[in-house]
């Protein structure tokens, strides 16, 4: 352990989460905010800066005395990795402190719970790692997005209908994965992406290959009784409706997933231009879509009655189209004046990997102050 004390840890800890999401501070102003003495502050901040944990990023203007210098995060000094699993292909990111993808990378590798997959996974995430020369002793932690429900308790993927897996552990990915690892279900992750300062309560549906969400509650994740809550796609849209691939009738699922406005051989982007380009079928379609979301939407609203951003394959297309979903939303709210609670998401791309690299620097932020860590640390160039 780096400080004298447990409480000196605490302190300086409690700085490092600050400025993670204040971004620029002064000393007095860390002070005032966690209610420490400015003793207490100086000392900590002088040996958070010592460590390389923060830096000092310019000056307060001056109102007569000495000018109050501004501190921050260095938010490069460690890295997360993200992993996100999907059907068939395994993508890869590192990010910095701050959740910023600084390297991407791929692996065509389609998902089976078989030892030679394991082996192929481990094989091409040591390739990524030296191919762009991650410095590994930077990484704090690693998160793998995974589209199944976990249970963090037992670390076990509960049930993946995608994948048709039932109580798998999560030792077979550990095995893998040379860093402390962090897993959870692939729309946790993408919610927990959107997350900032500003905006750090909301509701985010993911509109990808199945249809997730996720509620997120002052910069925590909600995960209910049995580790599935926001499992939306599978709340009754159309009594008696189409089937859902897990066998109930009417969910919202097929009604939202892209495969509901993509046809054989078609892409999203493909749709999208056809959208773009007037096309009556595709027109129709998307109009047809948006319909059901705007009703899936309002009940979630009549729900939580926080804002709602909408995720996933689909949301990274949705920008240009919010307006739309919110007049059709406004036929099915009679109690807000304005349909103002719907956004989009701000990330379009990485956000699952993106989300669990997050998910893993949050959990693992305190080996910042590992006195191990840090001797790594100072080694960065």
């Amino acid at each position: 352990m780096v400080a004298g004390n447990a409480g000196k840890r605490q302190n300086q800890y409690r700085i490092l989460q600050l400025l993670h999401t204040a971004e620029t501070l002064t000393r007095q102003d860390i002070a005032q905010q966690l209610g420490l003495s400015m003793p207490t502050t100086l000392q900590n901040t002088n040996e958070l800066l010592e460590y390389g944990l923060l830096k000092e990023c310019g000056a307060m203007e001056s109102t007569g005395g000495r000018r109050a210098r501004k501190l921050a995060l260095d938010e490069d000094i460690a890295l997360g990795l993200g992993i996100d699993i999907e059907l068939k292909h395994v993508e890869l990111v590192i990010t910095n402190l701050r959740g910023k993808v600084m390297v991407q990378g791929e692996l065509p590798l389609q998902f089976r719970d078989e030892t030679a997959w394991y082996q192929a996974f481990q094989a091409g995430l040591e390739a990524f790692l030296q191919e762009h020369e991650v410095e590994r002793q930077r990484i704090l932690g690693a998160g793998l997005s995974f589209p199944g429900i976990i249970d963090g308790e037992s670390e076990t993927i509960l049930r993946s209908h995608i994948f048709g897996l039932e109580h798998v552990s999560l030792d077979r990915f550990r095995a893998c994965i040379p860093f402390p690892l962090v897993a959870a279900n692939d729309a946790n992750c993408s919610c927990f992406a959107e997350l900032t300062p500003e905006q750090k309560t909301y509701l985010f549906v993911s509109l990808n290959e199945s249809v997730g969400g996720a509620l997120m509650l002052d910069g925590t994740l909600f995960t209910g009784d049995s580790w599935q809550a926001g499992e939306i796609g599978h709340m009754l849209l159309v009594p008696g409706g189409k089937t859902c691939y897990c066998g109930k009738q009417g969910c919202a699922d097929p009604y939202l997933s892209p495969k509901a406005l993509v046809q054989e051989g078609q892409t999203l982007e493909d749709f999208f231009r056809l959208v773009e380009d007037g096309d009556t079928e595709a027109c129709a379609c998307w109009d047809t879509y948006l319909e059901y979301l705007a009703i899936l939407v309002t009940n979630l609203r009549m729900l939580c009655n926080t804002d709602i951003m909408i995720g996933g394959a689909v949301g990274a297309q949705f920008r240009p189209y919010v307006e739309q979903l919110r007049e059709k939303a406004a036929k099915y709210d009679l109690f807000s004046r304005n349909i103002d609670y719907i956004y989009v998401c701000k990330r379009r791309t990485h956000s699952f990997a993106a989300g669990a690299a997050m998910l893993a620097l949050e959990q693992y932020r305190i080996r910042l102050l590992e006195e191990e860590m840090l001797m790594k640390l100072r080694t960065k160039a």
